[in-house]
């Protein structure tokens, strides 16, 4: 790739990041080229369309919350471990408008983002299964949760938002403790 293509491609992707993460979700195409300074046909050939736009910018969320999930494999009690994920996970959902969109759809326009969704899964999934006894969850079914929850903990004002989330993990920690 040409330098100055490079720099292009950057610059445009360093828009799109800085607009999706500000929240403008339907940020078009258009506009991008506009911001980003280049002509619109430079922007199409980085991004095919407006949801490769968002689901690309979003995809650094989705590989954050694959470090969070084996950085908590770690951890030696497995219960405290998945709460502790899901925290993190929120926190970064809501800093990054849109990431439940594209956590939550079943299909995706980037060929990265699939692999980057099924990682997810498949670290999800391992915490799931060092609890004991095993939760009836899969990876995929705690991510649709996770959504549901990133809708819940929003529907709450900003300064009340953390003791929302502190709730919600106390009764999903309740939910993951064995029978008597």
């Amino acid at each position: 790739m040409r330098a100055d293509a490079a720099r292009n491609r950057q610059r445009i992707f360093d828009e799109a990041r800085g607009a999706v993460i500000g929240g403008e979700t339907a940020l078009t195409l258009n506009e991008l080229a506009r911001r980003a300074g280049v002509g619109v046909g430079t922007v199409y050939r980085v991004f095919p369309t407006q949801r490769a736009m968002r689901e690309s910018v979003l995809e650094e969320a989705v590989r954050e919350l694959i470090d969070a999930a084996a950085v908590a494999g770690g951890y030696p009690d497995p219960a405290k471990a998945l709460v502790d994920f899901l925290r993190t996970a929120l926190l970064t959902a809501l800093a990054r408008p849109g990431l439940t969109d594209v956590l939550i759809t079943g299909s995706d326009e980037t060929e990265s983002l699939h692999r980057a969704k099924g990682e997810l899964v498949e670290v999800t999934s391992d915490l799931l299964a060092r609890i004991r006894p095993v939760p009836a969850l899969t990876g995929e079914n705690l991510l649709k949760l996770l959504c549901g929850l990133i809708h819940a903990v929003a529907e709450h004002p900003a300064e009340r938002q953390g003791a929302a989330i502190d709730n919600y993990l106390d009764i999903f920690r309740t939910g993951l403790a064995p029978a008597p």
